[in-house]
């Protein structure tokens, strides 16, 4: 049994498009567990990533970035933002200090007000801009005085992240340990696949494209190599909307394909520890952004 004085609790974080919130979660843990990049809209599910500590078990609730939902896909994702409002014990609020507090950073603010729940705002960045700067920018924030705490941090440092942590565990409520002590992340190992080749896209494509973009693991095989080592067998079809897209993803002679899968491979392997064979499929599903059975079957 945990102990009488053990604390716990789910812990919302939200904010908008690359405020940081999943570089501030791998830093935490100290491992990479879910997807970055510098495009819109990475994240797209709702993650349970878990901190466990001796006395404490922090499950960060990661999710999409607070937007306005422009179209079906659009509110199937900002739906999920909602969600993660309403499910949270405790609501963390990361705002992109080095792009500027402005309207939407405060219309989030505002909604999480309306939960009156125990909230905290961190600017984040401010390895990137001047003390002077990160004071200009907490001036637009006066008169929120209905957050517990207020922090600066760097998520990419990690500096004053440790004091975020401590003020945040000495917030939670006593709870149970809702999940085993190993782990950090309740997602499936076939999701977890599928996010790592979908980063890979989304390092080495347009701005536009990856919004347009979903991978699904669709095989999974454990099995060993004539000198005996362990060899896992992997495939994943990518989907896009239009042929053209296709061809973009496939690249000149397959080359835009070949780094994408070689990259992916790599991070695979380190990530099972075993050798990776990695077949990448690309598939055309028209519109599946506008449709609600594609959008039920890729989890949205």
């Amino acid at each position: 049994m945990e102990k009488s004085n053990f604390k716990s609790g789910f812990v919302g974080l939200i904010g908008r498009t690359n405020a940081g919130k999943s570089t501030l979660v791998n830093k935490i843990l100290d491992r990479k567990v879910v997807i970055t990049s510098g495009k819109i809209q990475t994240t797209r599910n709702r993650i349970n990533c878990i901190l466990n500590t001796k006395d404490s078990q922090v499950i960060f609730i990661d999710c999409p970035g607070f937007f306005k939902p422009k179209g079906l896909f659009g509110e199937r994702l900002s739906n999920t933002v909602l969600s993660v409002l309403d499910d949270s014990d405790l609501i963390v609020v990361i705002v992109d200090a080095a792009a500027g507090i402005g309207s939407g950073d405060l219309y989030i603010l505002n909604r999480v007000r309306e939960r009156r729940k125990p909230g905290f705002l961190l600017l984040n960045k401010i390895d990137l801009i001047s003390k002077d700067r990160v004071e200009r920018e907490k001036e637009k924030l006066n008169g929120l005085d209905y957050f517990d705490y207020v922090g600066e941090i760097s998520a990419k440092t990690g500096e004053n992240v440790n004091g975020f942590l401590k003020n945040l565990i000495g917030k939670l409520p006593e709870g149970p340990r809702y999940f085993e002590e190993d782990m950090v992340t309740d997602q499936p190992i076939g999701k977890t696949i599928s996010e790592v080749v979908r980063e890979k896209l989304f390092e080495n494509l347009s701005q536009e494209l990856p919004y347009s973009i979903n991978v699904e693991m669709e095989r999974f095989e454990e099995t060993t190599t004539a000198n005996g080592r362990k060899l896992i067998i992997i495939g994943c079809s990518i989907y896009t909307e239009r042929v053209s897209q296709k061809a973009m993803i496939i690249g000149k002679s397959g080359n835009m394909l070949k780094t994408i899968g070689s990259r992916a491979r790599l991070e695979l392997e380190d990530l099972l520890k075993s050798k990776v064979f990695l077949e990448l499929w690309v598939k055309v599903e028209k519109n599946w952004t506008k449709s609600e059975s594609m959008l039920n079957r890729f989890g949205y």
